[in-house]
């Protein structure tokens, strides 16, 4: 019996069957392909959503971010009286608190030894296994870091996941996209007053994030008699109009479908992108040493980064929508 490295015919094939008890069959007449077919994740670019501050806190436990209270009894116990015993100054005083954000450390190896690398050289393979090695460790990182910054991860929360903020289930009973024209400026007209008077007229939206399966769907007509605007456009003109920035963004988000948040939920966001309100802290972003060896046989480096979760740290700044449809 021929072992899985022998010719069958040395002029015209070759068998050869893999670790994973692949056969694969190569003739003369074989062309290897050009390019290699990775495996592909939806990827987004998650500091567009919430602010990510780089640097702060590196090789450190936890970021400590203090809050400002402002105490005292009011505008008007300041008028001071030139008539009698009432010129006695009161007194306004601060008062602060914190948020605390853990700091995560993440870090995983890579090793290869002499045999991989002898292998991969007498093959003449036009790609890498150690290159794709770290390219599949760096992905890891990358869509690790991605998923904190919407869901969290064990006890830290994520922009979607948030507590101490407002949940709203119903004013917004199903999808944007299949609103009714009547329904469709009802909803427009009323999402941002609701979230003005829940931060008590202190700030404005910049950001509503929405799952992209609704998203998609806002290419359509608010109306079956008027095809100038789809609904996409209207809605974004409505908030940068009431806003007063043109640069207000609405952003589709596939975790907030309910596939990929609880299964249960479709869940929207509109939030204040500002460091003050909320954020998220890569304290050290991914970093690779230097690969080496004891032993001339077996080489070995590591990927490591420091990741916190999503800090909310002015919670009526951030109002969630959801809805089961």
């Amino acid at each position: 019996m021929k072992n899985q490295y022998e010719f069958i015919d040395k002029n015209t094939m070759e068998v050869k069957t893999n670790s994973l008890g692949y056969q694969q069959l190569i003739t003369t007449l074989t062309a290897v392909g050009r390019k290699v077919a990775v495996q592909k994740f939806f990827e987004i670019p998650f500091a567009e959503y919430v602010p990510v501050v780089m640097g702060n806190g590196a090789f450190m436990r936890a970021i400590i971010n203090w809050r400002t209270f402002i105490k005292g009894e009011g505008f008007e116990s300041g008028i001071i009286s030139t008539s009698g015993n009432n010129a006695q100054l009161h007194l306004v005083d601060a008062a602060y608190d914190q948020v605390s954000q853990n700091i995560l450390n993440w870090g995983k190896a890579l090793e290869y030894n002499i045999f991989e690398l002898e292998e991969a050289m007498r093959a003449n393979t036009i790609f890498s296994l150690i290159e794709a090695r770290e390219t599949a460790r760096r992905k890891e990182w990358d869509l690790g870091i991605q998923k904190v910054a919407f869901l969290g991860i064990q006890s830290e929360l994520g922009l979607l996941n948030q507590t101490g903020c407002t949940t709203d289930a119903t004013n917004l009973t199903g999808w944007i996209k299949e609103l009714s024209a009547e329904n469709f400026n009802l909803f427009v007209g009323k999402i941002y007053e609701l979230y003005r008077a829940n931060c008590a007229r202190t700030a404005k939206p910049t950001h509503f994030i929405m799952p992209e399966g609704d998203f998609n769907g806002l290419v359509n007509y608010a109306s079956t008699t008027m095809f100038t605007k789809t609904k996409l456009e209207l809605l974004l003109e409505a908030f940068k109009t009431i806003t007063g920035n043109s640069n207000f963004k609405i952003l589709p988000c596939a975790y907030g479908d309910k596939a990929n948040y609880d299964g249960v939920y479709n869940r929207y966001a509109l939030l204040n992108y500002d460091e003050t309100s909320i954020k998220m802290d890569l304290p050290m972003d991914y970093v690779m040493t230097q690969a080496g060896t004891v032993n001339g046989f077996t080489w070995q480096n590591v990927g490591y980064g420091q990741f916190t979760g999503v800090a909310l740290i002015r919670p009526k700044e951030l109002y969630y929508f959801t809805h089961t449809a």
